[in-house]
């Protein structure tokens, strides 16, 4: 970490039902946390995830299509 210039993780919340099963094409909320960037500033990001095809989009704000 300390030779790195950018450290980020993928965070998801847990489910409280492990048996639950994601719908194929329906993206999981996840957050991009932005730890450490030398020259930037930290913090996080929403996502929606989409783990069948690993594959990270913006999520859609409310009141728009697409």
């Amino acid at each position: 970490e300390q030779d790195a210039d950018v450290v980020l993780f993928i965070h998801r919340e847990q489910d409280d039902d492990e048996g639950a099963v994601q719908v194929a094409g329906q993206g999981a909320e996840v957050e991009i946390v932005i730890a450490k960037q030398r020259n930037g500033p930290t913090g996080g990001v929403p996502l929606l995830l989409f783990p069948e095809y690993t594959r990270f989009e913006n999520p859609l704000k409310e009141g728009t299509t697409h």
